[in-house]
């Protein structure tokens, strides 16, 4: 392996050390690091030989970033770059999303950091001889395709789903709220044989139980009320393309019986029709949910668990990839900006660590709602602490809500009561949030929307 360290001879003594502790255990690793200190002297060296990753201090790089972006990649499309920044900002150019960057550190960093990197720049060098070409065309130093992360967790997955989509197996994707399953979804049908015909999703915890059938299988003219016209069902309009069942979980069971015929014969017919259609598609499920533990409560059919779990890709929780944060919320913050007229030139370093440091547990949806309040409050040109301590950051963390003496006067009162209490609560608490409640109380969205219409609540 060879690196290039860039550095700049005009900084504090920490720095220095951080610098010839780094060189030191880098040359350690390989038998070719070279150092360089401008920009031009990093091309120059790359188009002499070949390097695996490039270690550039920021201030050589901020004022002309773009311009050494596209030079770079002109000579080396994959190289990873690692930005070593300062105690205070990160420069207003790197809020627009930059598939150069592999890792952004800080000089306050301990060299043993390096090792860690080192071994995800190995990791990403294995992914790329295995990728085929049309993988390998979406793949950058700082993700895949519009996936953004290089930790070792995400590198697997992106692994998975190189080879996944190659293949027309069933595919359930795993993973709590927020952390991409749809993305994933997207992903694996863009990169397989079936990218030119229709990715059609079903959102099962969206649609009304009653109406699931009826948008699965569409329906012919008459086959009840309101069926003034005859109308093509998602797997009608799947057919050679690829079906994508989110939230699989909270899928009716009287519908999971006739999902898994479809899946075993491929034949289905339309409500009210009397000819059985054959359909050719790819499926792929997605759930939050354990479906393993709903089997177990008889809310979920094991024979459909089976015949969905084929290959089951599991999304890391973003507390499992904090590496990645960084570069999300540049990723972020660069697609915000470019969406309006506000005008930021920095972030702080401190206000980095100190996201890193949340709970997060609405995971990649929370980040972007979080950075999207803080750049909407923010009165200055750089986003500092100062900015999230106007953000009410306890507005997106779930507690689990506490039956007391004011809801149920202390006396014994039917179960049936205390559910109903307990859920009008939540929806006077989360403002009639549903994904939200039925996560807090440990029941799936159909199951909860039976009850608020049992209880004749939240109206």
């Amino acid at each position: 392996m060879k690196y290039i360290f860039s550095i700049t001879t005009k900084k504090s003594t920490p720095y220095k050390k951080f610098v010839s502790g780094s060189t030191k255990l880098l040359s350690s690793h390989s038998n070719n690091v070279k150092l360089a200190y401008t920009p031009s002297s990093i091309l120059s060296y790359l188009t002499i030989d070949n390097y695996n990753a490039i270690f550039v201090d920021w201030v050589i790089l901020s004022k002309n970033f773009n311009v050494f972006e596209r030079q770079l990649r002109k000579i080396n499309k994959f190289i990873p770059l690692i930005v070593i920044t300062n105690d205070s900002e990160i420069d207003g150019e790197l809020f627009v999303p930059c598939p150069s960057l592999f890792r952004v550190i800080n000089q306050s960093s301990t060299v043993k950091i390096i090792p860690e990197i080192l071994n995800d720049v190995t990791l990403y060098y294995k992914l790329l001889e295995e990728l085929t070409p049309s993988a390998k065309s979406v793949i950058t130093p700082n993700g895949f395709k519009s996936m953004i992360g290089n930790s070792h967790v995400m590198l697997n997955v992106y692994k998975q789903l190189a080879k996944v989509s190659q293949t027309d197996f069933t595919t359930l994707i795993l993973g709590e709220s927020g952390c991409g399953k749809e993305l994933v979804a997207n992903t694996i049908h863009n990169l397989s044989k079936r990218k030119n015909q229709q990715l059609v999703s079903l959102n099962c915890a969206a649609i009304p139980s009653n109406l699931q059938e009826s948008e699965l299988f569409g329906f012919e003219k008459g086959a009840f009320t309101d069926a003034n016209k005859e109308k093509e069902g998602k797997f009608e309009l799947a057919n050679h393309g690829t079906l994508f069942f989110d939230e699989i979980g909270d899928m009716p069971l009287d519908l999971q019986s006739k999902l898994l015929r479809v899946l075993e014969s491929n034949t289905y017919m339309r409500l009210g029709g009397i000819k059985e259609q054959t359909v050719d598609a790819r499926y792929i499920a997605a759930t939050n949910q354990n479906l393993n533990s709903l089997v177990k409560e008889n809310s979920f059919r094991s024979d459909l668990f089976y015949r969905l779990n084929v290959i089951p890709i599991e999304l890391p929780l973003l507390k499992e990839r904090k590496n990645d944060i960084v570069l999300l919320c540049l990723n972020i913050i660069g697609k915000i900006l470019l969406q309006g007229s506000l005008s930021l030139k920095s972030i702080s370093w401190e206000l980095i660590e100190k996201l890193t440091k949340l709970p997060l547990m609405g995971n990649i949806r929370e980040l972007e709602n979080m950075l999207t309040r803080i750049i909407f409050n923010s009165a200055g040109p750089v986003l500092d602490l100062e900015s999230l301590s106007e953000v009410d950051i306890a507005s997106d963390h779930i507690e689990k809500p506490i039956l007391d003496s004011e809801n149920i006067n202390n006396e014994i009162i039917p179960l049936s009561q205390v559910e109903k209490i307990v859920i009008n609560k939540a929806l006077n608490i989360y403002n009639g949030n549903i994904s939200k409640i039925a996560k807090i109380l440990e029941i799936s969205r159909s199951a909860l929307y039976r009850k608020i219409k049992k209880y004749n609540l939240g109206k």
